[in-house]
């Protein structure tokens, strides 16, 4: 009876030891995968810092261009301008004949026209996509069936519109 106890406890310190075994080299795995992240996450402070950096040096150099703009657009206004070279107003805007049929312009003081954009008709014509179309059916309660009859796709679409929408 003992040699069968001591078989047995061997047998369970055996299993207990390849646990162990297990559990270790499972807790390895884990530091090595962490070390990994840590290296990766240090790698991608770096170049989000040099990203930034480089957007900070480049929203500097274009504040300072349009600084420089702005003085030059000043310095030009300060100046009288002749919008036509040689008198003709054609010579002036290659599309002048339709800008004067088109839109309205109002006279300044100094002879300068301001351009005022024409006023938005009815004209603008707003198509939903296929995928508005299909949740609001959707909502309104239709069957995946009956929607994709309705609009003439396929089965397959329906659902994937519906499934990207949840």
């Amino acid at each position: 009876m003992t040699i069968v106890l001591l078989v047995l406890s061997l047998g369970i310190h055996l299993f207990t030891f390849f646990i162990l075994i297990l559990f270790y080299q499972q807790i390895q795995k884990v530091k090595e995968e962490r070390s990994e992240l840590y290296g990766m996450r240090e790698d991608m402070e770096e170049l989000l810092s040099r990203y930034t950096d480089e957007m900070k040096r480049e929203n500097k150099e274009l504040k300072q261009y349009v600084d420089k703009g702005n003085f030059q657009l000043e310095r030009r206004q300060s100046e009288p301008v002749s919008p036509h070279k040689n008198g003709s107003p054609e010579s002036f805007t290659p599309y002048a004949n339709e800008t004067k049929q088109t839109t309205p312009e109002t006279k300044e003081e100094g002879g300068q026209t301001d351009y005022i954009p024409p006023l938005s008709g009815d004209n603008d014509k707003v198509e939903s996509s296929d995928q508005a179309k299909v949740l609001s059916l959707s909502s309104q309660g239709y069957a995946r069936d009956d929607i994709a009859k309705e609009l003439n796709i396929g089965k397959g679409e329906v659902d994937l519109f519906l499934k990207f929408y949840q």
